[in-house]
């Protein structure tokens, strides 16, 4: 049986009857639907509870995109990612910080220093924004002279941005 077929003519309780055979997240969506238009909505609320998990761990795209484009310097499309990102993860302080404080600063926030440093980095890491210590380690350790002390606290720093991490992804499969 088709799903997308017999959902697109109305014959619902033959898709609700077919969703052991449902293989794409689309599948299921038309499913999901069906169970709740024949009048079971508990099923269908174990088939939309399922996509939303699956939806909210495909959301980390956005966050990724985010950083790609505002690499290449296209902050107004970073911050769009972000704008669908942040539903999913509202509390993800890396990503919160992607967006500008200020609207009308050309899309950047203004930075706290103009120079990058190893106190600077210390200092954000400090306050858990490891994302951006580790940015500002990155560019570090790209020129000729980067000291192996940096190299060290940079490290550290990647070893608590992955452990805070995955506690959050732990923490959201408790949940």
């Amino acid at each position: 049986m088709d799903i997308r077929t017999a959902f697109e003519q109305g014959a619902f309780l033959e898709v609700a009857d077919a969703a052991a055979h449902a293989r794409t997240p689309e599948d299921h969506m038309m499913v999901g639907i069906s169970l709740f238009k024949v009048g079971r909505e508990t099923d269908a609320m174990v088939v939309f509870s399922e996509l939303a998990d699956r939806a909210r761990d495909l959301a980390r795209a956005f966050y990724y995109m985010a950083l790609i484009h505002r690499g290449r310097g296209d902050n107004e499309a970073a911050k769009s990612c972000i704008d669908l990102y942040l539903p999913f993860y509202p509390d993800d302080d890396e990503a919160i910080d992607l967006i500008p404080e200020e609207e009308g600063t050309g899309g950047e926030a203004a930075p706290l220093m103009s120079e990058a440093s190893p106190e600077l980095a210390k200092i954000y890491a400090d306050q858990g924004h490891y994302g951006q210590a580790l940015e500002i380690y990155s560019g570090l350790l790209k020129g000729p002279d980067s000291e192996p002390h940096v190299r060290r606290e940079a490290e550290r720093v990647q070893t608590l941005y992955l452990i805070r991490t995955l506690e959050g992804w732990l923490e959201r499969t408790r949940k």
